[in-house]
């Protein structure tokens, strides 16, 4: 049997960082797998998320490319160069197999290395947009797995069309086997009788979003003895916790129908307790949506690139599996009045959860993994 040797690379975002933790917690599973490594930007989001996951992490000191003209524009390829010989130098030591990509600047000096040395790689796009890192690489990688089928169309022109594969986005397996609904809402500190509503804007919360739900308050407690009554669960996100204490009233903030919480550990408990979501549609939220079969409300990023999330929400939406309402037109009522309309609908509930089911790529993991090895 042959032994692998895997680096694993990219970051930035949960959204690059997500897709190869997952199958790194397929990787450790092979027998044939000898050593898995995770390199990424010292001190940035993957070295803790990477650590937590019980992977040995290599941190390189790398900048994304400015965007604009300013200082760090001419310090740029000084600071790629060494990052990439930086890489070399991890390669040499840990002697890969196989690399693969998921996307992010962080990627780029060990795809560069990987390039330089001639150890075939992998990159995974998550998005239905391609990064730029991943669009400069596509042409050298051995395979370019999409998270989205619509970025298909984007590789055609940069990659052979039999190296691209449409897996899915990889999850952890702890979102296929979701937690009993009761023990759920117990550890959640909430209401197992009444529904749930899991508000999220991502790891980082989303403010606009935060703000809609602080103006839907006084009307969801104030109908306490509606017909249709919910309790809302809201990862506010770390950096906007101080903005909520100083939004929210006490009566507002304690009340038994809100519990806001700085951030999640583990999203597959909150999905558990989870009737309907409200959040951003990036491609890993997608992704676990579908897999728990959450019907959601999505409020797109509207400045990401190309609009994207937007492009994202419109394929679910579509399949009749989402509801959209734009940015622009958000606000508390408008908010409320999307979720009661629907959970008042207990068929139409029931319809969206099956038609995002229908959705999922379950096997992504599994697969991506399995490709990786046989490269």
């Amino acid at each position: 049997m042959a032994t692998h040797r895997v680096i694993l690379t990219g970051g930035g975002t949960g959204g690059h960082v997500y897709p190869a933790l997952a199958v790194a917690e397929q990787l450790k599973k092979r027998t044939g797998v000898e050593a898995i490594i995770y390199v990424g930007v010292e001190g940035h989001l993957e070295e803790r998320l990477a650590k937590q996951a019980g992977l040995n992490f290599a941190g390189l000191t790398v900048i994304g490319l400015p965007r604009q003209i300013s200082p760090k524009l001419f310090s740029f390829p000084w600071q790629l160069s060494k990052a990439v010989w930086e890489a070399l130098k991890i390669i040499n030591d840990f002697r890969p197999t196989v690399v693969l990509g998921t996307g992010g600047y962080a990627a780029a000096p060990i795809l560069s290395a990987s390039v330089l040395k001639n150890i075939p790689f992998a990159i995974h796009e998550p998005d239905s947009y391609p990064g730029l890192v991943n669009k400069i690489f596509a042409p050298h990688s051995k395979l370019v797995s999409l998270g989205m089928a619509a970025a298909q169309n984007k590789f055609k022109r940069l990659a052979k069309k039999e190296k691209i594969v449409f897996n899915g986005n990889p999850i952890s397996e702890r979102y296929l086997r979701l937690p009993d609904h009761n023990a759920a809402c117990i550890a959640m500190e909430l209401d197992p009788l009444l529904p749930t509503i899991l508000v999220t804007g991502g790891s980082q919360g989303a403010q606009a979003i935060n703000e809609a739900v602080y103006n839907m308050l006084p009307l969801l407690i104030s109908r306490e003895n509606a017909t249709v009554v919910f309790q809302v669960l809201h990862q506010v996100g770390e950096k906007n916790w101080h903005t909520m204490e100083n939004s929210l009233a006490p009566a507002l903030r304690n009340h038994r129908l809100y519990k806001p919480t700085k951030y999640i550990d583990d999203l597959s408990v909150a999905y558990a307790t989870a009737n309907l979501a409200v959040c951003r549609s990036g491609a890993m939220t997608i992704a676990e949506l579908t897999a728990t079969g959450t019907p959601a409300i999505f409020i797109p990023y509207p400045h990401g690139t190309q609009n994207h999330q937007m492009f994202n929400a419109r394929t679910v939406a579509a399949a009749h599996a989402a509801k959209i309402i734009p940015q622009a037109e958000l606000t508390g009522n408008s908010l409320y009045e999307e979720i009661e309309r629907l959970l008042s609908q207990n068929f139409k509930m029931s319809q969206m959860r099956q038609q995002m089911f229908s959705l999922a790529k379950p096997l992504a993991a599994v697969e991506l993994a399995e490709q990786l090895l046989n490269l």
